[in-house]
């Protein structure tokens, strides 16, 4: 068997993931809110910006006590007992006093638990699970140092403190916006960096020049190795030395998954050289995998863990595929002549071309599966990003080295990195605005993804072995067919989902046909939950067009993140067909009702009013509005709330965002008067669970089977409230909650309505 340690490394991380599977991940809920107090090692330090507060010095604690004793809340008490070790965490510090400590040194501080968040919907951050992957349990706020003490580590202080040295220095030499750039690409410090340029980076798949890669640790260690090697320092010399400069390089900027993928290899690669052995890169690959995962097995369900190694192996792999062989008589005419200068640059921007779409190929399914998008566009891009990539590190690093020392100097060389970081910032905007530059495909099916990568490996042993025998436009169908298969869509079929807005209300609705609807999106609890709950969740679901996007009422909690997509559009990968508002009495709009209107009107969007009777087909898809009447004037904003009915072959839902009061009255009336509606499929319960809604007769008349309440977890109202629960048990209702389900959905499966929940 060729390369044994590969496959023995290969086999033995699966067995990691395996049981990392199988692990339950700690909950430390019980401590969200207490006031405690903790020792451990200072591992980690930093300060991190906040646009509110400005910079909060933050340090990251490891082998963690939690102190607890009879009279907790007095401070000076010195009878402390350890009750717990836990792995990582991280604390928040106040500014006021605060002393910074050597990296190594033991501490005892206060602060107040914070757990992570749980994401409640599909397509959102797990920002728990993205700790617990990182080993940190939980964090700290507003924590103080009571006592501090022992021996710190000398290496890793003064490697830290040289990097505060090279973060001034790029901040003299740099303006702001290209500083917190150019400290991100030399000295992975993302703190302060410019939020938009992040985004446009993100947005454009180049966000990896914003992270310490191989691209670093081959230009600064390989670069060094060169040099020593050729002003003659001997071949296991010149290797120690330039391992020992990129430990120390990684060290300084913080050890990432990147960072360590790219040492491993880089050290096996001079250790290969300086023993005279022969570097296989697939088994330093898999040697760098199993380390890793030895340390953390939650690695491999982390997409940097994922981009990093999928990138490398995709170089190594796909590129003799991708080539067009050449016949070797006419490679040897043209090896004997004088090759013109512009033929080896075509030669060079033939072999980067290739080299950006293996990567592409290799790393497209992780695109797909954390982030539903592929900027199509990107592989050009990368085509100039890439190659100016090391004249930004080169000018950078001079920068960085004499910008304490010689200023002036490293102003003027700061121009020719500021150029380039221009260069990238247009290129971004110019792609954002190629149509159909972005391809929102949703996250795809595991066995899409496991079948793709199969046809792609399957295809380079083929090539491998049987060199020069498949045609290049063979190779290209192949490649094709397995794109076809990665890009299929699935899951369009009807369904109904509730997402977790916390203190709000958001429905999604799928037909039949695959058209998208969405009925309000507003939380009065979670900010910005446009950005970070409902536009996830769409990408998630391939979401491209929302057909209609209906407003019950203009309560914030319903109405918010609505108005921040209107404010943001158009919106990169999304379009909105139209915007549909109850149809009130002009003396009843307000000030949020009035600004729908003026921005949807602004940006292009179809503005319709809706009132009863009125009704919208979508093949076997009926949704008709139950309430208001047109016209309708109140001043209570929750009484005009628009209700909806859906129906869909046996499948019927009746949505009723915030309704009350008069309101109810006239809507449940007209209902009893419509005896053709029957028993309810699925009730969305208004507004929240509240006690004062969803009366008694209305479920004996409807007795809805399903009962959806959206709204927060521990919220003060009281929502859901115990008599409304009671209410629906006794009409025979299965209930389904956010705070315990996070989003749930019913879809329509073989004639049978069948529920997911995100959180099972």
């Amino acid at each position: 068997m060729r390369r044994p340690l590969c496959f023995l490394c290969l086999a033995f991380a699966a067995v990691l993931i395996l049981c990392k599977r199988c692990m339950p991940m700690p909950d430390y809920g019980g401590l969200d809110g207490r006031q405690i107090a903790a020792e451990g090692r200072v591992y980690r330090k930093e300060y991190k910006e906040r646009a509110d507060s400005g910079a909060i010095p933050v340090i990251y604690l490891k082998s963690v006590h939690i102190l607890e004793n009879s009279e907790y809340s007095k401070r000076n008490s010195s009878e402390q007992n350890p009750i717990s070790e836990i792995k990582n965490i991280v604390c928040y510090m106040e500014r006021d006093g605060y002393r910074e400590p050597e990296l190594g040194t033991a501490v005892r501080l206060e602060g107040k638990v914070r757990c992570f968040a749980r994401a409640g919907n599909p397509g959102e951050f797990d920002m728990q699970n993205y700790y617990d992957t990182m080993k940190i349990s939980f964090r700290l706020d507003n924590a103080y140092m009571t006592a501090s003490g022992g021996e710190f580590w000398h290496v890793r202080e003064r490697l830290y403190r040289l990097k505060r040295y090279f973060a001034r220095a790029l901040e003299n030499v740099f303006p702001p916006k290209e500083a917190s750039v150019m400290k991100a690409i030399l000295l992975g410090e993302k703190n302060g960096l410019d939020a938009e340029t992040k985004e446009l980076y993100r947005q454009s798949s180049i966000i990896h020049i914003l992270s310490i890669s191989g691209l670093h640790i081959s230009m600064i260690g390989m670069g060094l190795y060169q040099c020593l090697r050729k002003i003659g320092v001997l071949q296991k010399g010149a290797a120690a030395v330039g391992i020992g400069i990129i430990l120390c390089y990684g060290t300084m900027t913080g050890m990432s998954m990147s960072v360590v993928r790219a040492m491993i290899m880089f050290i096996l690669h001079l250790l290969a050289d300086a023993l005279g052995r022969t570097y296989d890169m697939a088994t330093a690959l898999a040697l760098a995998a199993v380390l890793l995962l030895a340390e953390q097995p939650g690695y491999a369900f982390h997409s940097g863990f994922l981009f990093s190694f999928g990138a490398a192996a995709s170089l190594g792999l796909l590129p003799a595929v991708l080539q067009e062989e050449k016949n070797p008589a006419e490679k040897g005419y043209h090896d004997n002549r004088k090759i013109r200068h512009w033929e080896r640059i075509l030669g060079k921007v033939k072999q980067s071309a290739v080299s950006g779409i293996s990567v592409t190929l290799g790393t497209l399914p992780v695109h797909f599966w954390f982030y539903y998008q592929f900027p199509v566009y990107s592989i050009l891009l990368n085509l100039l990003v890439i190659p100016l990539m090391a004249i930004v590190m080169g000018g950078g690093l001079f920068c960085m080295v004499a910008g304490g020392a010689a200023p002036g100097m490293a102003r003027g060389v700061s121009w020719i990195c500021r150029a380039v970081l221009w260069v990238y910032e247009q290129s971004c905007r110019l792609g954002e605005k190629i149509p159909g530059g972005l391809l929102v495909r949703g996250r795809p099916e595991g066995w899409q993804i496991a079948l793709y990568l199969l046809l792609l490996i399957l295809l380079a042993v083929y090539v491998y072995r049987h060199p020069g025998e498949l045609p290049f436009f063979w190779k290209c169908q192949w490649v094709m067919a397995g794109l076809c298969i990665l890009l299929l869509r699935t899951g369009d079929g009807f369904h109904v989902t509730m997402l977790d807005v916390g203190q709000g209300d958001c429905i999604h609705i799928r037909s039949g046909e695959g058209k998208d609807y969405l009925i309000d999106g507003g939380s009065s609890t979670k900010k910005e939950v446009m950005e970070y709950q409902i536009l996830p969740y769409l990408k998630f679901m391939g979401v491209r067009h929302l057909q209609a996007v209906f407003v019950t009422h203009a309560d914030g909690d319903h109405c918010g993140g609505v108005i921040e997509l209107l404010e943001e559009y158009p919106v990169r990968g999304l379009t909105i067909g139209s915007l549909i508002l109850p149809d009130i009495d002009r003396k009843s709009v307000d000030e949020q009702y009035r600004k729908m209107e003026e921005l949807a009107v602004q940006k292009g969007i179809r503005l319709q009013y809706i009132g009863r009777g009125q009704r919208i087909e979508d093949g076997d898809m009926n949704l008709a509005c139950i309430h208001p009447l047109a016209g309708y004037e109140t001043e209570e904003r929750n009484a005009y709330s628009m209700v909806l009915f859906l129906e869909y072959k046996n499948f019927t839902g009746l949505f009723t965002g915030d309704l009350e009061g008069d309101g109810e009255e006239m809507a449940w009336g007209y209902m009893r008067e419509q005896k053709r509606m029957g028993s309810l499929t699925l009730l969305k319960v208004a507004h929240h669970g509240s006690a004062y809604s969803t009366g008694r007769e209305m479920l004996e008349m409807l007795s809805p089977k399903l009962a959806f309440i959206s709204c927060g977890a521990n919220n003060r109202y009281g929502h859901p409230h115990e008599e409304l629960l009671e209410r629906l048990e006794e009409a025979g209702s299965r209930i389904y909650a956010t705070p315990e389900h996070g989003a749930v959905t019913a879809c329509w499966i073989k004639g049978r309505v069948g529920i997911r929940c995100f959180r099972p």
